[in-house]
């Protein structure tokens, strides 16, 4: 009769023996599982707060969380988005009043004064606005102001509370009221939303700040957030039918197409899950190769378990077992120091360098609890086929296993190729090497491509056309007042004379009317409704004098030479200058080069013109009306208007010296009402912060994913040295000097180096590449940029330590003698 024989207690018996008697080997084993673990979630923490911070970098750009906004709407259209199951936030934004800024009376509206309901700010605003700008000011005379528009008024150092004196006008019962008072200062915030567009800077103030009346304001807009489903411009679609706008209302999205596009979203999903395998698969190979390398160390340890009568099954249930406890060990060491470097060290670095931008740093149980169990499945992964391999042990190959292979070479004993035969006599243990260096390198290159690609920089100079400009704002949208020559004749004389400034372009504007006529026209209004989601003014309307008016733009002719170059126009740039022909404004098909319109300007009359090609609509302008904008050469412009006003002036400069034209500029127009100066250097200025914030969380991730693969390098020949004890001290007993084999050492680490270095200068430059158009597709503005000193230094690292760390362990091994090193080996 049979009876059960369990020998579960023999095997834990075991298990605890061996990882008492192998301790060294398993503090290796622990640190990998460890290093995995700290990898996985800090990799999850700090990537999802880095994905955050450029999630809430572009937000701040268009300067909320909303993504479609409809203006003026009425009593049931308000009632009506409450109710709709696709919409989860709707807020009430009323612009109350405009700014007066200026000595002038009738200086421009540089800011308007909003007043915003709780859902506007609490769900829509103040998670964008910054750590200067936490409550809403709940009493009349407190206020948040943009920083800019305090550093126009003067206050570089704003403080919480101080006296802000303003002037600003109201409607009050259909009339404008101005109005002079003293605000505390409530808050500040960092206003980007100017990059992309001109529209005035937005001061917060209470909900009684005007109390003449609902018909007191400005505009009223309705800020819709959308629910998770179907895409922004399905939602407008949807929204448009249920609210049916009125003529005078606008219903359209926040948000430009790139930040809605699905194949975006998908790209960016993609491009996250490719980079959390590569990150498991590193981990895998770390502890796939410890394992491998310790299982084929003990081989005639495991065969002689077989020769009392162990099973295949119950060696596996060993391995398994001794893995399973030195993972728990290792995982809680790894979510401690995941923990301590997200949440500890990143903040603590961000507070060090005193940023205005806060880091949206993310922590939740759920990351680490994921850490954990993909640490652990990793762990196990590695664990599998080096148990599967103790398994399969012959004991009689186990006692006549040697690591060693003998190969007859046929060049003589020359270090270099005694090397480059070493690192590839173990094609698996070299194969896991070179793999876990290529994919932490990779992914080091990958991620540093993304960062440094996508900065601010960038952005700004995609956004920001000139490296300074200098505007005209009496000929800006919202001036009340008199148009003035602000940029005069002497003004332009002083910037030509300017050190370092290499090409000048000036802007000439004036307002026109247009004779309309629908042969010419018709299909530019027809695709303005429909852009606009609008209803298409009749013919007649629009044939009336005064309803067809735009801008007349006379501009320097290398702008034409540039679209030609840029964009395969065709515009002949010789009878532009003559007058001969115009451009108009348009972003669609609307016009056929050759047809004649009219044009009547106050000084000089009318004019007919010729269709000479189309520039885009907003082209040197922030806004446009229903007519197109037409574009003269200015010297034709000068033919027309005796004295044409100066719009802009827009400056090109060596880097080298914009800090100098930047102050000269400032001088000279501190003191000038309606003259306002912009330039590259005060939007980077402002998105320091930002962009500092987004280097610190990925420069932490790349180096963190970098340690991975030189880890696994430092661990693998450690081991590698110790395995090979016999080998090395059977070839000093034979006549090799130590300085031999520390040479032969080094070349077997040089050679693991520059194979790495070539594998990541080719393959890892395609995955990057390929990595960056995928995110690319999420921030239009990203400029392909090679990362080569990041790279150039961890290529240093890597071969540092690569020559580095087989010396240090034969410095740990060669400690005893010949005789003792032959025995310890047997």
């Amino acid at each position: 009769m049979m009876f059960p024989n369990s020998n579960a207690a023999i095997i834990r018996k075991l298990i605890r023996r061996n990882i008492k008697f192998n301790r060294s080997r398993n503090r290796y084993i622990i640190l990998a599982v460890m290093l995995t673990t700290w990898l996985l979630t800090s990799v999850f923490s700090i990537g999802m707060s880095y994905m955050k911070s450029f999630e809430l970098q572009e937000l701040r750009l268009i300067g909320t969380k909303a993504d479609a906004y409809i203006t003026n709407p009425t009593a049931e259209q308000l009632a009506k988005l409450e109710e709709l199951p696709y919409v989860t936030n709707v807020g009430l934004d009323t612009v109350v009043a405009m700014l007066i800024h200026g000595p002038e009376s009738e200086g421009r509206f540089e800011a308007a004064f909003h007043r915003y309901d709780a859902e506007e700010w609490e769900a829509l605003k103040a998670p964008l606005q910054g750590k200067h700008a936490k409550d809403y000011p709940s009493k009349r005379g407190g206020a948040i102001f943009p920083a800019w528009v305090l550093q126009q008024m003067g206050i570089d150092k704003p403080l919480i509370g101080m006296d802000i004196p303003v002037s600003y006008r109201y409607m009050d019962g259909g009339q404008e009221v101005e109005q002079s008072e003293t605000l505390k200062l409530a808050g500040w915030y960092d206003d980007y939303t100017g990059i992309r567009s001109d529209r005035p800077g937005a001061i917060l103030v209470a909900s009684d700040f005007v109390t003449a009346g609902e018909g007191s304001s400005y505009v009223r807009i309705a800020s819709v957030l959308f629910g998770k489903g179907a895409s922004t411009d399905r939602n407008i679609e949807r929204l448009e039918k249920e609210l049916a706008p009125s003529d005078g209302q606008v219903l359209s999205g926040y948000r430009h197409a790139e930040y809605n596009d699905s194949a975006s979203a998908m790209a960016t999903t993609a491009g996250v899950i490719g980079l959390i395998l590569f990150v498991m698969f590193s981990g895998y190979l770390l502890i796939y190769n410890m394992l491998y390398i310790s299982i084929t160390t003990n081989t005639k340890y495991y065969g002689l378990l077989k020769t009392i009568g162990m099973t295949g099954k119950q060696i596996r249930r060993m391995v398994n077992g001794e893995a399973l406890r030195l993972a728990w060990i290792g995982i809680a060491g790894g979510l401690v120091l995941g923990a301590a470097t997200s949440l500890l060290a990143v903040p603590a670095f961000l507070d060090m360098l005193a940023l205005e931008t806060e880091a949206e740093l993310s922590f939740h149980p759920a990351i680490y609890g994921f850490s954990a169990v993909f640490a652990l499945l990793t762990t196990l992964a590695g664990y599998r086929k080096p148990a599967r391999l103790a398994a399969k042990i012959s004991p009689i190959e186990a006692s006549k296993y040697e690591r060693a292979t003998v190969r007859r070479g046929g060049h003589g004993a020359k270090l270099h190729r005694m090397a480059l035969r070493n690192i590839f006599r173990d094609k698996k243990r070299a194969f896991t090497v070179f793999t876990s260096l290529f994919l932490g390198l990779s992914t080091f290159l990958v991620v540093n491509t993304i960062i440094i690609s996508m900065n601010t920089d960038n952005f700004i100079e995609q956004y920001v056309e000139d490296d300074f400009a200098v505007t005209n704002g009496t000929l800006e949208l919202g001036y009340q007042g008199e148009t003035k020559q602000r940029i005069t004749a002497a003004i332009m004389e002083e910037i030509r004379a300017m050190q370092g400034i290499t090409d000048i372009r000036t802007t000439f504007m004036e307002y026109v009317e247009l004779e309309y006529d629908p042969a010419v026209f018709g299909r530019h209004i027809d695709a303005f409704a429909s852009n606009y989601r609008t209803d298409r003014p009749t013919d007649e309307t629009l044939s009336r004098d005064g309803m067809f008016m735009t801008k007349l733009m006379g501009i320097d002719s290398d702008y034409v030479r540039e679209l030609n170059a840029t964009t395969g126009s065709a515009i002949d740039v010789e009878r532009f200058e003559k007058g001969e022909i115009a451009l108009l404004g348009s972003d669609t098909a609307s016009f056929s080069n050759g047809d004649s319109f009219g044009m009547k300007l106050q000084e000089s009359g009318e004019h007919a013109l010729e269709i000479g090609g189309t520039v885009p609509s907003l082209f040197l302008t922030s806004s446009v009306g229903i007519a197109p904008g037409v574009y003269v050469s200015d010297i034709f412009m000068k033919q027309l208007i005796e004295d044409p006003i100066a719009y802009k002036m827009s400056l090109s400069a060596q880097k080298e010296h914009w800090p100098a034209i930047q102050a000269n500029l400032e001088r000279m127009t501190g003191g000038m009402s309606n003259l306002e100066l912009s330039s590259k250097q005060q939007w980077a200025s402002m998105m320091k912060s930002a962009k500092t914030t987004m280097y610190v969380l990925g420069g932490a991730l790349s180096l963190i994913l970098a340690l991975i693969g030189l880890l696994n390098f430092v661990g693998t020949m450690f081991t590698n040295v110790y395995v090979r004890g016999r080998e090395l001290a059977v070839m000093e007993s034979i006549g090799m000097t130590k300085k031999q084999l520390r040479m032969l050492l080094v070349w077997e680490g040089a050679g693991y180096a520059f194979l790495s270095i070539l594998l990541i200068s080719t393959l890892g430059t395609l995955l990057g590449y390929g990595a960056f158009r995928l995110f690319s597709m999420e921030a239009d503005y990203a400029v392909f940029t090679y990362p080569y000193l990041p790279l150039s230094f961890a290529f240093v690292l890597v071969l540092a330590v690569c020559m580095a760390v087989p010396l240090m362990a034969y410095q740990k091994f060669k400690r005893l003698t010949i005789v003792e090193r032959l025995r310890e080996a047997s």
